[in-house]
Protein backbone atom coordinates (compact mmCIF):
# COMPACT_ATOMS: atom_id res chain seq x y z
CA UNK A 1 0.00 0.00 0.00
CA UNK A 2 1.59 3.56 -1.01
CA UNK A 3 1.39 5.99 1.85
CA UNK A 4 0.57 9.48 1.12
CA UNK A 5 2.69 11.97 2.74
CA UNK A 6 0.59 15.33 3.96
CA UNK A 7 -2.71 16.24 4.67
CA UNK A 8 -6.03 15.85 2.38
CA UNK A 9 -6.00 19.68 1.80
CA UNK A 10 -2.76 19.49 0.73
CA UNK A 11 -4.03 16.96 -2.15
CA UNK A 12 -7.21 19.28 -2.88
CA UNK A 13 -5.90 22.56 -3.42
CA UNK A 14 -5.27 23.79 -6.89
CA UNK A 15 -2.47 25.54 -8.14
CA UNK A 16 -3.47 28.52 -9.80
CA UNK A 17 -0.97 31.35 -11.13
CA UNK A 18 -2.56 34.50 -12.02
CA UNK A 19 -0.18 36.41 -14.85
CA UNK A 20 0.32 40.19 -15.62
CA UNK A 21 1.47 40.83 -18.91
CA UNK A 22 4.76 41.84 -17.91
CA UNK A 23 5.47 38.09 -17.29
CA UNK A 24 4.52 37.18 -20.63
CA UNK A 25 6.70 39.58 -21.76
CA UNK A 26 9.72 38.30 -20.32
CA UNK A 27 10.06 35.26 -22.70
CA UNK A 28 9.95 32.19 -20.36
CA UNK A 29 7.96 29.18 -21.29
CA UNK A 30 5.03 28.86 -19.12
CA UNK A 31 3.92 26.08 -20.38
CA UNK A 32 6.36 24.51 -18.41
CA UNK A 33 4.82 25.67 -14.44
CA UNK A 34 2.99 23.70 -12.66
CA UNK A 35 -0.58 24.94 -12.53
CA UNK A 36 -3.15 26.55 -14.13
CA UNK A 37 -2.80 30.28 -15.26
CA UNK A 38 -5.54 32.56 -15.20
CA UNK A 39 -5.17 36.28 -16.83
CA UNK A 40 -7.93 38.36 -18.13
CA UNK A 41 -8.61 39.14 -21.93
CA UNK A 42 -6.87 42.29 -21.57
CA UNK A 43 -3.49 41.35 -20.87
CA UNK A 44 -3.75 38.90 -24.14
CA UNK A 45 -5.03 42.52 -25.74
CA UNK A 46 -1.62 44.42 -24.86
CA UNK A 47 0.46 41.83 -25.99
CA UNK A 48 -1.18 41.29 -29.57
CA UNK A 49 -0.92 45.17 -30.38
CA UNK A 50 -0.43 45.72 -34.10
CA UNK A 51 3.13 47.72 -33.54
CA UNK A 52 4.19 44.41 -31.27
CA UNK A 53 2.93 41.81 -32.82
CA UNK A 54 6.20 40.53 -34.92
CA UNK A 55 8.40 41.32 -31.47
CA UNK A 56 5.89 39.17 -29.61
CA UNK A 57 5.18 36.13 -32.16
CA UNK A 58 6.78 33.21 -30.21
CA UNK A 59 4.97 35.16 -26.84
CA UNK A 60 1.91 34.71 -29.08
CA UNK A 61 2.33 30.77 -29.85
CA UNK A 62 2.99 29.70 -26.60
CA UNK A 63 -0.47 31.58 -25.73
CA UNK A 64 -2.32 30.29 -28.21
CA UNK A 65 -0.47 26.70 -27.30
CA UNK A 66 -1.69 26.86 -23.73
CA UNK A 67 -4.99 28.00 -24.39
CA UNK A 68 -5.86 24.81 -26.43
CA UNK A 69 -4.36 22.60 -23.99
CA UNK A 70 -6.17 24.73 -21.14
CA UNK A 71 -3.21 25.23 -19.57
CA UNK A 72 -3.99 29.07 -19.66
CA UNK A 73 -7.73 30.28 -19.31
CA UNK A 74 -8.67 33.80 -19.52
CA UNK A 75 -11.24 34.93 -17.12
CA UNK A 76 -13.37 37.98 -16.61
CA UNK A 77 -13.52 39.94 -12.93
CA UNK A 78 -15.86 39.68 -10.56
CA UNK A 79 -17.70 43.21 -10.34
CA UNK A 80 -17.26 42.94 -6.60
CA UNK A 81 -13.35 42.22 -6.18
CA UNK A 82 -13.04 45.22 -9.01
CA UNK A 83 -14.86 47.51 -7.07
CA UNK A 84 -12.55 46.24 -3.91
CA UNK A 85 -9.67 46.80 -5.87
CA UNK A 86 -10.47 50.11 -6.67
CA UNK A 87 -11.42 50.89 -3.49
CA UNK A 88 -8.00 49.64 -1.68
CA UNK A 89 -6.25 51.32 -4.15
CA UNK A 90 -7.39 54.36 -3.65
CA UNK A 91 -6.30 53.68 0.24
CA UNK A 92 -3.13 52.89 -0.47
CA UNK A 93 -2.80 55.64 -3.22
CA UNK A 94 -1.62 53.46 -6.03
CA UNK A 95 -5.03 54.07 -7.75
CA UNK A 96 -4.05 56.03 -10.80
CA UNK A 97 -0.62 54.31 -10.80
CA UNK A 98 -2.15 50.67 -11.88
CA UNK A 99 -4.12 50.14 -15.15
CA UNK A 100 -7.22 48.57 -15.99
CA UNK A 101 -5.50 46.11 -16.49
CA UNK A 102 -3.51 45.76 -13.70
CA UNK A 103 -6.93 45.64 -11.46
CA UNK A 104 -8.42 43.05 -13.34
CA UNK A 105 -5.62 40.86 -12.76
CA UNK A 106 -5.60 41.82 -9.22
CA UNK A 107 -9.43 41.30 -8.98
CA UNK A 108 -9.36 37.45 -10.44
CA UNK A 109 -6.90 36.92 -7.56
CA UNK A 110 -9.17 37.87 -5.01
CA UNK A 111 -12.20 35.75 -7.24
CA UNK A 112 -10.47 32.74 -6.85
CA UNK A 113 -8.87 33.28 -3.48
CA UNK A 114 -12.56 33.38 -2.69
CA UNK A 115 -12.41 29.48 -2.74
CA UNK A 116 -10.12 28.32 -0.07
CA UNK A 117 -9.44 25.13 -1.91
CA UNK A 118 -6.98 26.97 -4.41
CA UNK A 119 -2.96 27.84 -3.75
CA UNK A 120 -3.06 31.24 -5.26
CA UNK A 121 -0.16 33.57 -6.43
CA UNK A 122 -0.12 36.41 -8.75
CA UNK A 123 3.22 36.67 -10.88
CA UNK A 124 3.85 40.58 -11.55
CA UNK A 125 6.94 42.42 -11.75
CA UNK A 126 5.14 45.80 -11.01
CA UNK A 127 5.82 47.45 -7.50
CA UNK A 128 2.59 48.96 -7.33
CA UNK A 129 0.81 45.21 -8.09
CA UNK A 130 3.05 44.04 -5.62
CA UNK A 131 2.09 46.51 -2.99
CA UNK A 132 -1.38 46.54 -3.46
CA UNK A 133 -0.85 42.79 -2.79
CA UNK A 134 0.66 43.24 0.22
CA UNK A 135 -2.48 45.20 1.10
CA UNK A 136 -4.87 42.73 0.45
CA UNK A 137 -2.84 39.86 1.64
CA UNK A 138 -2.42 38.43 -1.37
CA UNK A 139 0.43 36.09 -2.09
CA UNK A 140 2.57 37.19 -5.00
CA UNK A 141 5.97 36.94 -7.13
CA UNK A 142 7.98 38.87 -9.15
CA UNK A 143 10.08 37.05 -12.42
CA UNK A 144 13.63 38.42 -12.98
CA UNK A 145 13.37 41.20 -10.42
CA UNK A 146 13.64 41.88 -6.90
CA UNK A 147 10.17 42.22 -5.48
CA UNK A 148 9.17 44.86 -3.23
CA UNK A 149 10.51 44.52 0.51
CA UNK A 150 7.51 46.05 2.37
CA UNK A 151 3.99 47.37 1.45
CA UNK A 152 3.64 51.32 1.42
CA UNK A 153 0.66 53.67 1.40
CA UNK A 154 1.19 56.56 -0.99
CA UNK A 155 -0.46 60.36 -0.51
CA UNK A 156 -0.30 62.26 -3.46
CA UNK A 157 0.74 66.30 -2.99
CA UNK A 158 1.80 69.12 -4.60
CA UNK A 159 5.65 69.15 -4.30
CA UNK A 160 5.79 73.14 -4.72
CA UNK A 161 2.69 73.85 -1.69
CA UNK A 162 2.48 70.02 0.40
CA UNK A 163 -1.23 70.46 -0.23
CA UNK A 164 -2.66 66.70 -0.10
CA UNK A 165 -5.06 65.34 -2.27
CA UNK A 166 -6.70 62.03 -2.65
CA UNK A 167 -5.05 59.10 -5.11
CA UNK A 168 -6.85 59.58 -8.17
CA UNK A 169 -5.88 63.23 -8.22
CA UNK A 170 -2.42 61.83 -9.12
CA UNK A 171 -0.44 64.12 -12.22
CA UNK A 172 -3.54 66.57 -12.08
CA UNK A 173 -2.63 70.10 -11.30
CA UNK A 174 -2.59 71.17 -7.59
CA UNK A 175 -5.53 73.62 -7.23
CA UNK A 176 -3.82 76.26 -5.54
CA UNK A 177 -0.35 76.47 -7.59
CA UNK A 178 -1.09 74.16 -10.74
CA UNK A 179 2.31 72.28 -10.87
CA UNK A 180 1.82 68.24 -11.44
CA UNK A 181 0.78 66.32 -8.23
CA UNK A 182 3.03 63.46 -7.40
CA UNK A 183 3.26 60.47 -4.66
CA UNK A 184 5.04 59.92 -1.93
CA UNK A 185 5.02 57.37 0.86
CA UNK A 186 2.74 58.99 4.21
CA UNK A 187 4.41 59.40 7.08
Amino acid sequence: MIQKKGTDEEFTKRKLLIFDTNIFLTGIDFNLLKGIIYTPQKVIEEITVKRYLEKNRNIINRIQAALDSKKLILKAPSDKNLKKIEDRSKLSGDYNVLSDTDKEVLAIALDLLDDSNNDVIVYTNDYSMENLCSVLDIPFSPLIKKGIKSKIIWEVYCPICSKVYNAEDLNNPCEICGLKTKRRPKK
